[in-house]
């Protein structure tokens, strides 16, 4: 994938904070908004961020599961002006001026926080705020070479550009991916160091659990694999390896090696379902659906068309079921269904569409966020008309009954030809019915007759 440089979205001056587009898939209200703002960026280095965060996003989006949802995604700059390049090293006695006051650990020079107050987190929420409210994952990229990143407290990822050159040449989820796992989808980090004061609260990734049964990734686990898992059993297999969220035991992750736990290694299959999850928290697979009234009254015979914009995966297609009165139409799998209101009948109907990823990547849906089912009720309220119970009469006349739904009238019409109609009455349905009888057995050897409604 190959992201363009867009059109800014709202007017830049000079020196002042500004949007631009990097990546547009639709509308804000139905995709995941990535937001990328500068840190460390002088006024003479925008276009190089520009660059640097066209960049980033290309490499975010090159890695599963985020490859496969694309196109769910779109992606923003905003470019805020630091008074000097780079960020601060307490660890070596650097500091510099930036806008996001940004700032590595005294210890390993590597951790990356901005403070939580109006200095920091408070300036990214402003301008979120300002420019993209609906922002779902903001991104903090900070110009500086040493490797470093964090969640911002699970609030903004934060990577440097040497954290992003690592990822780049890995090929694989680095600094960057592993932060933005923290901020979307909540992953635990599967570190076995320990960090004195971490919160022991469980993520979709950690546990403390042993009983298979209990084991919020069972459904990953083969029935062949032993619970807790030998490191013997090697990169790739699911199960439930001890050393997670800071504790070298009594804590376990899903994989041996995972995203989030080791640079340069992909997201493990329980950490790629949570965040395939949380992409579907914040985007649905229909974009729009027409009509766009799901209350219809119905009063024609004409075909009725229904229609979904779906919202479609990068590298496989959503699958379509239609229903009326809740039993699924055989073979109506597409995005489109016409309809005839005539084999409904009149009545109150329902006519549904059910879409469903069924992506691989997601064994355990409790909540079926993966599905969306949008239902429209119809009320139809056909006119129709039916001619019944011929009698012959004396002097070789003839009657009938027209019965069924008229609320205007009806017309009776002859015909010897069934081309040219005449009209031979016209009255109101007493009681939903009307005896007509002709006045004479006329000249043609047959006569055809019809009812229309008025």
């Amino acid at each position: 994938m190959v992201l363009a440089l867009g059109f800014g979205i709202v007017p830049e001056a000079a020196g002042q904070p500004s949007i631009q587009t990097i990546l547009t898939n639709g509308p804000v209200s139905n995709r995941l908004n990535v937001v990328v703002l500068s840190e460390g960026y002088t006024t003479n280095q925008f276009a190089q961020f520009l660059v640097d965060a066209t960049n980033a996003v290309n490499v975010l989006l090159s890695h599963p599961p985020y490859q496969e949802y694309s196109n769910y995604f779109n992606a923003f700059a905003i470019k805020v002006a630091s008074n000097q390049s780079g960020s601060d090293h307490p660890a070596y006695g650097i500091y510099h001026a930036t806008y996001f006051n940004s700032t590595y650990d005294a210890v390993e020079d590597r951790l990356i926080t901005i403070p939580q107050d109006s200095t920091g987190q408070g300036k990214v929420d402003a301008l979120l705020q300002t420019f993209m409210p609906h922002c779902q994952l903001p991104i903090l990229l900070v110009n500086d070479p040493t490797v470093g990143g964090s969640d911002g407290f699970f609030k903004t990822a934060i990577a440097s550009l040497g954290g992003l050159a690592t990822e780049e040449s890995y090929g694989q989820p680095g600094v960057l991916s592993h932060e933005t796992g923290h901020v979307l989808a909540n992953l635990g980090d599967e570190y076995t160091t320990p960090n004195p004061g971490f919160p022991n609260t469980e993520e979709p990734n950690t546990t403390q659990q042993t009983n298979r049964l209990l084991l919020k990734w069972k459904a990953w686990i083969s029935p062949s694999t032993p619970v807790p898992t030998p490191v013997s059993y090697g990169d790739g297999v699911d199960g439930l390896f001890q050393g997670a969220h800071y504790h070298p035991i009594g804590w376990y992750r899903p994989q041996l090696n995972c995203a989030m736990g080791s640079l340069g290694v992909p997201f493990c299959a329980v950490c790629s379902e949570a965040l395939v999850l949380a992409i579907y928290q914040r985007t649905r697979p229909l974009d729009s659906i027409s009509p766009v009234s799901t209350n219809l009254t119905v009063s024609t015979a004409q075909p009725l068309t229904f229609g979904l914009a779906l919202l479609q995966p990068a590298t496989h297609s959503l699958s379509v079921q239609w229903y009326t009165n809740s039993m699924a139409l055989s073979g109506a799998t597409n995005p489109n269904l016409i309809l005839s209101p005539t084999a409904l009948g009149n009545g109150h109907h329902t006519v549904s569409a059910v879409v469903r990823d069924n992506t691989s990547l997601v064994r355990n849906d409790p909540t079926n966020l993966l599905t969306q089912t949008v239902t429209w009720t119809l009320n139809v309220n056909l006119v129709q008309l039916r001619l019944d119970s011929p009698l012959w009469l004396t002097g070789g006349k003839l009657a009938f009954r027209i019965v069924g739904n008229a609320p205007q009238g009806v017309v009776v019409q002859g015909s010897t030809n069934l081309l040219d109609w005449v009209r031979l009455a016209t009255n109101s349905l007493g009681a939903g019915q009307f005896w007509y009888t002709n006045s004479s057995a006329g000249t043609s050897p047959r006569t055809f007759y019809r009812a229309v409604t008025l």
